[in-house]
């Protein structure tokens, strides 16, 4: 399946080195740094990009800021960054937002919906025609460093619970590390020049901006790193009380708990370097009748919400599941929390579980395909009746499996 990227570039260096600041001019305001703020945060407060702002005030290093501080912040109309251009227009197309029309046109997106008269930064439809300020190409705002020619992400904004796919592109040969805040981002390529890779988004990370940082090193040993901003938007979740079936209250023991989840811990952190799927997943059953969607918050027991649904749960009762993608079985036995239990290792960081089975049929090391049987519906472990829990990780990362049903996961190209 083909798949659109948009590409939003925040392309600054991280340097220690000093650069001078420019200083502010009519028009511009001014803000004061308190405690506890971050760049990322100011720069959404006013619709500015990070590395804008960081421009703007002579800032190397956006991590490092002081309450205190006084930040010009450029005007709407007046960016540093931004070229006066005719206008053009812009049809809005399904998944569109007005932040990433505005990122893709290098436009700031309080110019956009002033343009055209939008009260709502949140109100646009499919289908609207938008007037937008320049008569270019949508090009990046900030020019990338070398290596670096092109970064793309699948979405952005991202809700929470979903995977984000990103392509970097490279003029020259390279070694490339990612992280998404502070958790490595696993890359693979086949060239050196062209990488990929996965980042799940925690179904309750706060909403706001988060950094991607790159960090290429050429065989010389030169180094150069770039971050993107990454802006994560509220999932929709609903809340639900799960009440066990009765004489396994005792499954809901903090210690069971924890040192299950450890155990799977040390299986779904590792990345194995080959990938095994290809294309969209399938669905595990052939009747996929959702009882629970992923994400949902949960009280287990009755009183607060305590925790979150971590995968889809599909009715039945006996009935098979099957592989929905190739990899490799790298866990089949009873446990207590999650009853009958299978896990396959689809490569790359992707793991994908089946809880509660009644029995299953694969054993580790077994390799799967897409449609091959690996077990049966049941009603063992920590359930409220016969179901099937199927969860999705990425690098450890409990994802929407549905959203691997409907999107391929891999570039179109098939780096």
């Amino acid at each position: 399946m083909a798949r659109t990227f948009r590409t939003i570039f925040t392309g600054f260096l991280l340097t220690a080195a000093l650069s001078l600041p420019i200083f502010a001019q009519s028009g511009d305001i001014t803000y004061t740094i308190q405690v506890g703020d971050t760049l990322s945060e100011i720069a959404l407060k006013y619709n500015v990009t990070i590395a804008e702002l960081a421009a703007q005030n002579g800032i190397s290093n956006p991590d490092l800021i002081f309450a205190g501080r006084t930040l010009t912040i450029p005007a709407d109309g007046a960016s540093t960054a931004e070229t006066a251009l005719q206008t053009q227009t812009y049809t809005v197309q399904p998944g569109d937002t007005l932040g990433i029309i505005a990122e893709r046109f290098g436009v700031r997106t309080t110019r956009l919906a002033q343009t055209n008269n939008i009260a709502d930064i949140n109100l646009i439809e499919v289908g609207q025609v938008l007037v937008i300020p320049g008569n270019e190409p949508a090009k990046p705002v900030y020019p990338l460093p070398a290596p670096f020619t092109e970064i793309s992400l699948s979405h952005n904004p991202i809700a929470q619970g979903e995977t984000l796919l990103v392509q970097i592109t490279l003029d020259t040969t390279a070694t490339l590390t990612a992280d998404f805040e502070t958790r490595p981002v696993a890359l693979t390529t086949t060239d050196g020049r062209h990488y990929w890779g996965l980042v799940g988004i925690h179904a309750l990370s706060e909403i706001g901006v988060y950094s991607l940082a790159f960090r290429a090193t050429l065989p010389d040993g030169t180094e150069a790193a770039v971050a993107q901003d990454v802006v994560v938007s509220a999932g929709d979740y609903a809340t639900e009380t799960i009440i066990p079936e009765p004489g396994r209250e005792n499954l809901l023991a903090p210690d069971v708990i924890k040192s299950e989840a450890q155990k799977l811990a040390l299986i779904w952190n590792r990345v194995t370097p080959e990938k095994q799927w290809r294309g969209t997943f399938g669905y595990p059953v052939t009747d996929p009748r959702i009882t629970s969607n992923f994400g949902t918050r949960r009280s287990y027991g009755g009183g607060a919400v305590n925790g979150y649904h971590a995968g889809t749960d599909f009715g039945g009762n006996g009935d098979p599941i099957f592989a929905p993608a190739a990899g490799t079985v790298v866990l089949a036995e009873k446990l207590n929390v999650r009853g009958n239990a299978v896990l396959i290792d689809h490569g790359l960081g992707v793991y994908s579980g089946y809880w509660h089975q009644s029995q299953s049929v694969v054993h580790v090391g077994d390799h799967v395909e897409r449609g091959d049987l690996i077990g049966y519906i049941g009603n063992t472990g920590l359930v409220t009746g016969p179901h099937l829990h199927w969860e999705m990780r990425v690098s450890g990362i409990a994802v929407d499996p549905l959203q691997w049903v409907t999107e391929d996961m891999e570039p179109s190209s098939g780096e």
